[in-house]
């Protein structure tokens, strides 16, 4: 299947972009809570969606503690055709409100049925629990088991221009971003600590010499996102890191290091080659 992935400007260093599959398997790293799709029974035929705490397992499989008094557990017992959606979690982004649909998310298509192995289903009930401890007030009452959906198809949507279907194997094989878990804490720091440099980039490294702001929307491995505001409207980037960072503190090295090339980009444009105000 094709990756349909846009190469933005900017990308200094050459770094490229997590995989589509990649992407992914971050965000399941990510979710909390899901919609699963089911196919109703009454009205029969009609996509019936309801809304589930859902944990992951290591091969990116759903996983899902349902009640057999619900809804969408009857129309799973008798088509077990389901689909699970999950999207980044409000609050990861920080700076001014943006707008949801630029916003990372993934559809898993396939069967979604109960896990009948007793130990397999124990397993699977201790994993979903070590994700979502708030389940356990409900998880003895004994109408609940587990469910487990084999994702066949999975639609990731990366925001506009970044969309594609991801092969079930390459989605099992990738790997998170290890800077997942410190991503939104990354954001907050620049965005609100660090404004002046986050517009350094935008205008020196991504060549949006107009941005009158600028703001730090993502950040993985690889690189980050940015997006300015400029007199003609907003805009957006990727910037590349020099190298792979696999950590909080190799982020702040290379920050430190895109900001002082950023400014002395900046000073050499500046008239008579003094530095620019920050």
């Amino acid at each position: 299947m094709s990756q349909e992935q846009r190469t933005a400007e900017g990308d200094v260093g050459s770094r490229p972009s997590p995989s589509h599959a990649e992407q992914c398997r971050t965000l399941a790293t990510r979710a909390r809570v899901a919609a699963l799709g089911t196919l109703a029974q009454d009205p029969a035929g009609y996509p019936y969606t309801s809304l589930v705490a859902v944990a992951f397992d290591g091969e990116g499989r759903p996983l899902l503690l349902l009640s057999e008094l619900a809804e969408h557990t009857t129309n799973l017992n008798a088509h077990p055709e389901a689909s699970v959606l999950v999207g980044e979690p409000p609050g990861l982004e920080s700076g001014p409100a943006l707008d949801p649909l630029a916003s990372g998310r993934m559809t898993l298509l396939g069967p979604c049925k109960r896990i009948e192995e007793p130990a397999e289903a124990e397993a699977a009930r201790a994993e979903f629990l070590a994700a979502r401890p708030e389940a356990a007030l409900y998880a003895g009452f004994g109408d609940f088991a587990m469910y487990r959906l084999e994702p066949g198809s999975i639609r990731y949507v990366g925001g506009f221009g970044r969309v594609s279907w991801v092969d079930a194997i390459e989605y099992k094989q990738a790997a998170p971003d290890p800077i997942a878990p410190s991503a939104a804490g990354i954001l907050s720091h620049m965005n609100e600590d660090h404004a002046d440099a986050v517009l350094a980039y935008a205008q020196a490294l991504a060549g949006i010499v107009d941005a009158t702001s600028a703001t730090m929307v993502a950040v993985d491995r690889h690189g980050f996102e940015l997006r300015a505001a400029t007199p003609e409207g907003p805009r957006s980037a990727r910037l590349g890191f020099p190298r792979e960072v696999t950590s909080m503190d190799q982020v702040r090295v290379v920050m430190v290091e895109l900001v002082r090339e950023a400014r002395a980009r900046l000073a050499e444009q500046a008239p008579g080659g003094a530095p620019p105000p920050s």
